[in-house]
């Protein structure tokens, strides 16, 4: 299932697409290792139509088949072992990177239409979030330091960095 993204109309995809292409011009954009280097513009491509006109649902559907079968993973002694990529790889890729861009948009809009804050909200049903999560629903931040931080800023406020984590199911919407 698709997170839900509360503020996601055309005129949020419309900054989230200014901030995506941004990257590309810039040689910006990350792409993750699980990506076959084959598959990166294909994946780009892709990533660019889920933002002007589609959801991670849609990207995850056209990306499961760019992954690689194996990845390198690290062991506890500091060696490293050959693993099979995670059934999930797909919707996680795809979750992440759709989810940063569109609260990129969202706090972009928000900037420009001359608000100061963004609130967090849970994206995705959970029936037993992770108490950090939970704790963090109903926040209001800064738009400038949520679009600051998603482009790769530091910050300093906890509530701002716990954004864009890894299967988090936390977005932000306009308020």
């Amino acid at each position: 299932m698709p997170l839900q993204y509360e503020s996601l109309d055309p005129i949020t995809r419309r900054y989230a697409l200014a901030e995506l292409d941004a990257d590309f011009a810039n040689d910006r954009f990350h792409t993750s290792e699980r990506l076959r280097p084959t598959a990166i513009q294909e994946y780009k491509h892709y990533f660019r139509e889920a933002i002007r006109y589609y959801d991670d649902r849609w990207l995850e559907e056209h990306v499961s088949d760019l992954l690689v079968d194996f990845e390198h993973r690290r062991t506890r002694s500091g060696g490293q072992t050959t693993a099979k990529v995670p059934q999930m790889a797909a919707r996680m890729l795809a979750e992440g990177d759709f989810n940063r861009y569109y609260m990129r948009g969202v706090a972009l809009r928000a900037i420009e239409e001359g608000r100061e804050v963004v609130e967090v909200y849970r994206a995705r049903l959970s029936l037993e979030p992770r108490k950090e999560s939970a704790q963090l629903e109903g926040h209001r931040l800064p738009a400038r330091e949520v679009l600051n931080y998603l482009r790769g800023e530091p910050s300093k406020n906890p509530d701002v960095t716990a954004l864009g984590r890894t299967n988090s199911g936390l977005s932000v919407r306009l308020v």
